[in-house]
């Protein structure tokens, strides 16, 4: 456990750890200096909890120094404001003996608010490196248990290691040399409320930055996943969809332009890569719609005129024309780009199209185009002899284009409201 103020809810988390049914529990706990009463009520459990209280940069750099403290065989998180089922340390233990080769197992998640009420479920299905990238999966670590050696041979003891988002740096590397396996059970409760740490400005930002940062360096130099822009592209703007959307859920849209700039920012380091004839960035889906108000007018120009033009003209008017409604943020009022809105919009009129949202992301990849990059990251694991990882990644593909079935309802990752 790393923590800092966790007052109101920690004795919870204190509670359902002493409640496990496995009794060879080292049960650490790195404090970052709390003054709410937290180091009180972690003092009441006496030596069964290794305290440390320290000065640290934040959760980041809690989570890293608890993980360096642990001795233990396996390892596992609960955070102050979570809760451990009764049996969850005595069945992972379980698991990842029968299992080897598994560096971790992840399961399912039952979400709480701040007080433990239940509020949804949460069904975490098999760990995908790519889809974790792209920040379209995210295993939820109160749920998931880790063979120390594992996260030795990732590093854990040896290298430096980037403060600002740890949890993300130990999947990706663990990920790259160890299989995670998806056990279909529950083993804990995450709570989600308005005080946690990735609804925090000055946490989120970091942290945010941190995963991008990252995200270049492995999708330049990974043996799984290195040398392909387009991946770092997708997994730039997916987390920053992730980010985004959350800080707008919990009322946060200076939080959520604050991460739009950090994505502009980091992507706009690296050369643009094209989906569809378009720049995959911040004004992709204006410059698609640029593109679809000019051919609009194209087609509604009488083939005289355009003769009377001629072809050197028009090229440079579709070029300032297009230029201009992305600058304006051009957002037509219906589905349907309408001529007399862009061009309006196109000559600065008063009476034009109103600009659209300061935030617009570019939208997820097709199917076709993310089943090739599981291909490649499945030929990658056979080429290293993991060839459990590539059947799964291969099946993850198939179904992508619809060779094999779709996953049952009842199986698919996703929350579901109590």
């Amino acid at each position: 456990m790393f923590v800092r103020n966790g007052a109101p809810s920690i004795r919870r988390a204190l509670e359902s750890i002493r409640a496990q049914t496995y009794p060879n529990i080292e049960f650490i706990v790195q404090d970052g200096v709390s003054t709410d009463g937290t180091l009180d009520i972690l003092r009441q459990y006496g030596e069964r909890v290794q305290l440390v209280s320290e000065p640290d940069n934040g959760p980041s750099e809690g989570l890293w120094r608890a993980l360096k403290r642990c001795n233990g065989e396996f390892i596992g998180s609960c955070l102050a404001d979570e809760e451990l089922l009764p049996d969850a340390v005595e069945r992972a233990v379980a698991l990842l003996q029968k299992s080897p080769d598994a560096g971790a197992i992840t399961g399912d998640a039952i979400l709480t608010d701040l007080a433990g009420k239940q509020t949804g479920f949460w069904k975490s299905g098999p760990f995908n490196f790519l889809d974790y990238l792209s920040c379209d999966y995210t295993p939820y670590f109160v749920s998931s248990f880790f063979r120390r050696q594992a996260l030795i041979d990732a590093g854990l003891q040896a290298e430096t290691w980037g403060m600002d988002c740890i949890e993300f740096e130990l999947w990706c590397r663990l990920a790259a040399r160890a299989r995670v396996m998806y056990v279909p059970e529950t083993f804990a409760k995450y709570a989600s409320h308005a005080g946690q740490s990735s609804s925090n400005p000055r946490d989120a930002t970091v942290h945010f930055r941190g995963r991008l940062e990252l995200i270049a360096t492995i999708c330049t130099s990974s043996n799984l996943v290195g040398g392909d822009p387009m991946l770092r592209a997708l997994s730039i703007w997916g987390h920053a969809r992730a980010f985004i959307n959350h800080a707008l859920a919990v009322g946060r849209p200076e939080l959520a332009q604050a991460l739009f700039e950090i994505a502009k920012d980091v992507a706009g380091r690296f050369p643009p890569v094209d989906l569809d004839g378009f720049p995959y960035d911040e004004a992709y889906v204006y410059r698609r719609t640029a593109r679809a108000a000019w051919t609009d007018l194209l087609q509604r120009t009488p083939s005289s005129v355009k003769k009377l033009v001629g072809q050197p003209r028009l090229q440079q008017w579709s070029e300032r024309f297009q230029a201009a409604l992305v600058a304006a943020r051009f957002s037509p009022s219906t589905d349907a780009p309408s001529s007399r809105e862009a061009l309006m919009t196109a000559l600065g009129r008063r009476d034009a199209a109103p600009a659209g949202p300061a935030i617009v992301l570019p939208p997820p990849p097709p199917p076709e185009m993310k089943a090739r990059m599981y291909a490649r990251l499945a030929q990658g694991y056979e080429s290293e002899g993991r060839f459990q990882e590539a059947s799964e990644t291969w099946r993850a593909a198939a179904r992508l284009v619809g060779l094999i079935p779709p996953v049952p309802p009842e199986e698919r990752v996703g929350y579901t409201a109590a």
